[in-house]
């Protein structure tokens, strides 16, 4: 028999306990509330930091973008926090549920191996998932320190500055207050790190001892024909049972993380839009490769998501094909009554189970389609235009003066407005931007 408690859910419970929660108790899931409202002290702190440096920074659209994907990410772990503290009773419950049924299914020697196997992949996509995520965190702590070190290795001179969006309320050159800057980013890259990491290995893990289940019954399912009628009825019920009790499950999960997937895919389109702009204006900058590493952490967390809910629902629906393959014909010619109950599971059966977010299911092909049309309009418009306008100030550097000013103005309205689609159609964007190629191709040929 294979003990249960060796990898269930091993990782989440000492992550949870960092943040003062004990999911795995069943008696007490709150123990120590003051861990959890301490971690969300300095990123609160963090965000009204940020707000007020885009409030500060409205007409400059570089500053604003760059302070927009640090708050999306804020928001997003505030959010984790809410819904921790608001679930974590239900989250207890599900945990003991699923426990008390695996841990029954692991008196069977083929039903151990299933979910052992699957405890122990859980674990090591749960572990690489959250080593990346708590080594980009204390990658953006020390990103202060690494500039200033950098800074002195190339030019001689010590300046402390924190390259982080934000306004603070002192003067980070002295060098107090500049350590204090470090410790408060430190704390906030951590109050981000640890909820996400918590619910995201959460999901994971429920997803794949659900998945457990679901291939156990799918075994159980080709060997229910016993030696008598009440041997086969049974083991047909048994199985039967286990199979409603994984999709009530299912469905609790769902229920619970609904507005959660809901508002990570959403969040995960607004960031990769405010990405493919910020890798625009910032090509080939010392800061490029911090926002390609970010985006590929977006990309891998939305992967993660979208391959537990297709990994549930191809596995769900599997139990439709062991009917198939099990021995109903030789049942139902001795119990009508087997035939039609196998009948309604495979119905049941071949619907299969999915996490979705209200308006989408998390699955690959959400994930394949995830590159918005709105990021490629922007890019090709911006492209094009930035084509044609180089191929002015390459003719007339001279001559124009302030109309390249007035060109970059333009440029940076209609980069603002093609992010606020909705503020502005395409359209009008298109018309605007043939109106300014006529302008300028205009004042060219007047200058030749």
């Amino acid at each position: 028999m294979v003990n249960l408690t060796s990898d269930f859910f091993k990782l989440q419970g000492f992550y949870f306990r960092i943040l003062g929660f004990d999911i795995l108790s069943g008696k007490q899931s709150w123990p120590q509330p003051w861990k959890t409202l301490w971690s969300m002290v300095a990123l609160c702190i963090m965000q009204l930091m940020m707000a007020a440096f885009v409030f500060r920074n409205l007409e400059d659209i570089e500053k604003v973008t760059d302070a927009l994907a640090g708050m999306l990410n804020n928001n997003l772990a505030l959010f984790k926090f809410g819904l921790m503290m608001w679930l974590h009773r239900d989250i207890s419950r599900i945990i003991h549920k699923l426990r008390n049924i695996l841990t029954r299914e692991c008196e069977s020697e083929i039903p151990a191996h299933i979910i052992d196997q699957e405890n122990r992949r859980e674990q090591r996509v749960s572990g690489f998932y959250s080593n990346c995520f708590l080594l980009a965190g204390i990658l953006s702590s020390l990103k202060p320190i690494m500039n200033v070190g950098l800074t002195y290795f190339i030019t001689g001179e010590l300046r402390l500055e924190i390259n982080v969006p934000c306004s603070y309320p002192w003067d980070n050159e002295k060098p107090l207050n500049f350590l204090l800057s470090c410790v408060l980013l430190t704390a906030a890259s951590l109050g981000v790190v640890f909820p996400t990491v918590c619910i995201d290995t959460l999901i994971i893990s429920l997803v794949h001892n659900l998945v457990a289940l679901f291939k156990t019954a799918q075994h159980k399912i080709q060997f229910f024909a016993g030696k008598s009628l009440e041997e086969s009825q049974e083991r047909l019920r048994d199985t039967l049972h286990l199979y409603k009790a994984s999709l009530d499950i299912t469905q609790a999960m769902t229920q619970y993380f609904r507005i959660l997937i809901c508002i990570q895919l959403v969040m995960a389109s607004i960031h990769l839009c405010v990405l493919s702009y910020t890798l625009t204006i910032s090509f080939a900058q010392s800061q490029m490769l911090f926002y390609i590493v970010f985006g590929i952490a977006i990309l891998v967390q939305l992967y993660l998501y979208c391959q537990c809910g297709e990994y549930l629902k191809t596995e769900s629906t599997e139990f439709a094909r062991a009917i198939y393959d099990s021995p109903w014909y030789e049942a139902a010619v001795i119990s009508p009554a087997i035939g039609r109950s196998l009948q309604i599971a495979m119905m049941r059966a071949q619907r299969g189970s999915h996490i979705d977010g209200y308006f989408f299911e998390a699955n690959m092909e959400v994930f394949q389609s995830k590159q918005p049309s709105d990021v490629r309009k922007c890019n090709y418009l911006k492209s094009s235009l930035w084509k044609s306008c180089s191929l002015v100030w390459m003719k007339s550097c001279s001559s124009i003066g302030g109309t390249e000013l007035e060109l970059s103005d333009a440029l940076n309205r209609y980069f603002r407005l093609t992010i606020c689609k909705q503020l502005y159609p395409i359209r009008e964007l298109r018309r605007t931007t043939d109106a300014l190629l006529c302008r300028v191709h205009t004042h060219c040929v007047g200058h030749e």
